[in-house]
């Protein structure tokens, strides 16, 4: 699941209480970053790791942005083990089962689903005043099927709950019901109504612009993201809004310029890492300077994704057309 660790990553946005304050400082920076090779070179040789909650969780962290899915479950299993209360390791696990139950034969991707559902329902109970675990639950309602555990009405009636209670998650929660049914015009409403009470929350606009998105309205939503971006609180809410304006630049010609600082500045914070879209990032780039018949930076740009030894397949076919148009592109 692409989302899930944008909606998990700001579990880790407190300092290592048991390191010293550089080796925490470090430990932040990396998962800021995504850099999760260095996580793994590092933190499990702690010798405070196996009782110190944070570097479990970072640890789990690492093994599921590194896609060792399996790895990562049978030690967040342990982990919770360690601490049963913690229900971010409990969203942790959640996440990393449903994108087990994506990677999964037909026969058993309910299966994983479910079990992440029974995680996710077991984080809320252990924490029912968080907003965003609720959200979570909400969108795996919505999003998942019937046999997997999807129940509309729950996620209905957990959104009407959730609305007075939070003045940015009960808003989302709404406008995800809404637009879950079919009715853009009236989530639009509901985010519109919120964004009067607070014009410069960030979630608020990027959920604004992904309703304007469903509508076609391209541009508004590229203005959007760059507002959104700009008052992001957290780096990896930032820099996912700063793809979505390259995304827009390279797939619908929006604001090229904006498109290309967008893009550079998400490939310079991820470069060294093992972020899940910095490929793409890549190609995005590239293909906006094809827009531009510039040949040369485009080739330069696309030179690290051509150099991996595993492409996904979508990546892969993407690379394949990006080359046949250089190809007939002049220097």
């Amino acid at each position: 699941m692409k989302t899930a660790l944008l909606l998990c990553a700001s579990i880790f946005s407190g300092l290592l209480h048991s390191q010293t304050e550089v080796s925490a400082t470090q430990i932040q920076h990396w998962l800021e970053r995504n850099q999760f090779k260095n996580i793994e070179k590092h933190v499990t040789t702690l010798p405070t790791f196996a009782s110190d909650l944070q570097l479990q969780q970072a640890h789990a962290e690492a093994l599921m942005g590194l896609d060792q899915t399996e790895a990562a479950a049978e030690f967040l299993q342990q982990a919770h083990k360690s601490f049963p209360k913690d229900a971010d390791l409990l969203q942790l696990a959640a996440m990393n089962q449903f994108t087990l139950a994506q990677q999964a034969s037909i026969f058993s991707a309910a299966g994983h689903a479910k079990d992440g559902l029974a995680l996710l329902k077991q984080a809320v109970s252990l924490a029912p005043d968080d907003a965003d675990l609720q959200l979570n639950l909400i969108g795996f309602y919505l999003q998942a099927p019937g046999i997997a555990g999807g129940d509309e009405d729950e996620a209905k009636r957990m959104a009407k709950a959730l609305a007075g209670k939070d003045p940015v998650a009960g808003p989302l929660a709404q406008a995800m019901v809404l637009n879950n049914d079919d009715k853009p015009d009236e989530a639009l409403k509901v985010i519109d109504e919120a964004l009067q009470q607070q014009p410069q929350q960030a979630r608020l606009l990027a959920q604004k612009a992904v309703l304007l998105l469903s509508k076609k309205q391209m541009a508004e939503a590229a203005a959007l993201y760059k507002q959104a971006a700009q008052l992001a609180e957290k780096p990896q809410q930032k820099y996912s809004y700063l793809y979505q304006i390259g995304r827009l630049a390279a797939v619908e010609q929006q604001d090229k310029a904006a498109g290309k600082a967008a893009l550079q500045q998400f490939i310079d914070f991820y470069k060294d890492g093992e972020n899940q879209q910095l490929s793409w990032a890549r190609v995005r780039l590239a293909q906006i300077h094809l827009l531009e018949q510039n040949k040369t930076d485009a080739e330069q740009t696309l030179q690290p994704v051509l150099a991996l030894a595993d492409k996904p397949e979508k990546l892969e076919k993407e690379l394949k057309s990006l080359q046949k148009q250089l190809k007939k592109l002049k220097s």
